[in-house]
C-alpha cells in the first residue's frame, strides 16, 4: 500500500514534457542570402513565418536587445521589383491617342456642322416656298403665274421635302459618331464644346 501511494505522489510531482515547436521557413534574412519562394497566399504565409532570432538561450525570448540584433541587416524576401518603364512605349502610346482623338473629333465636329448647315438650308428653302406661293397667288398674268412662278414654286417645294430628309439624317448623325468613338476607345471628354473658333487670318482663334 505505501509503495503504490509513494508511486501516485512521485508520477504528480514530475512536470510534462515541453510540446516540440513544428518547423518553419524564415521570412526575414540578412541581406545577400537567397530569397525563399514566394508564397501561394496570405494563409499559407501565415502559418509558415518564422523569424531568426539571436542564439543562445536568452535570445529565445524577445526582448528589446534581441529585436535590434534581429533587425540588423536584414530584408523582406518577398518583395518583388516593378519592371522598368519604357518610355518610347510610352510615349507611342501617347501620339497614338493623341491622333485618335484628332480623328474622332474632327468627324463629329463635321457631323454637328452638316446638321447647322441642313438645320439652315431648310429655313432657306421654307421661306422661299413661302415667297412664291404668296407671289402665285398675286400675279395676274396667266402667262407669267403658269409659265415661271409655278414651276418655280414647285421646284422650291420638291427641293424643301428633300432638305427635311437630310436634316433628320443629320439629327442623328452627332451621337451615331460619338457612340463608334467610344466603342473604339475615345474618351468623353473629347466631344464636349466645339471645334476651335477660326480668327480673320484663317489660323485658330485661343480660347
Amino acid at each position: 500500500m505505501w509503495m503504490i501511494l509513494a508511486a501516485l505522489l512521485v508520477a504528480e510531482a514530475t512536470p510534462p514534457a515541453p510540446t516540440p515547436t513544428p518547423a518553419a521557413i524564415t521570412l526575414l534574412a540578412p541581406s545577400g542570402t537567397a530569397a525563399p519562394s514566394r508564397p501561394g497566399s496570405l494563409a499559407e504565409l501565415a502559418r509558415r513565418i518564422k523569424l531568426r532570432l539571436p542564439a543562445g538561450a536568452e535570445g529565445r525570448t524577445i526582448t528589446n536587445e534581441s529585436v535590434k540584433a534581429l533587425a540588423a541587416g536584414v530584408e523582406l524576401t518577398t518583395a518583388k521589383a516593378a519592371p522598368p518603364v519604357d518610355a518610347e512605349a510610352a510615349e507611342q502610346a501617347d501620339a497614338e491617342l493623341e491622333q485618335k482623338q484628332a480623328y474622332w473629333q474632327e468627324r463629329y465636329w463635321q457631323a454637328q456642322a452638316e446638321l447647322e448647315d441642313a438645320e439652315g438650308e431648310v429655313r432657306r428653302l421654307e421661306a422661299e416656298a413661302a415667297r412664291l406661293e404668296n407671289e402665285f397667288y398675286r400675279t395676274d398674268d396667266p402667262a407669267l403665274r403658269d409659265g415661271v412662278v409655278k414651276p418655280a414654286w414647285d421646284q422650291a417645294l420638291a427641293d424643301l421635302q428633300a432638305a427635311r430628309q437630310r436634316l433628320e439624317e443629320a439629327r442623328t448623325a452627332p451621337d451615331r459618331v460619338r457612340d463608334e468613338a467610344l466603342r473604339d476607345g475615345a474618351l468623353p471628354g473629347w466631344f464636349r464644346g466645339g471645334p476651335p473658333r477660326r480668327g480673320a487670318s484663317g489660323g485658330a482663334a485661343q480660347e
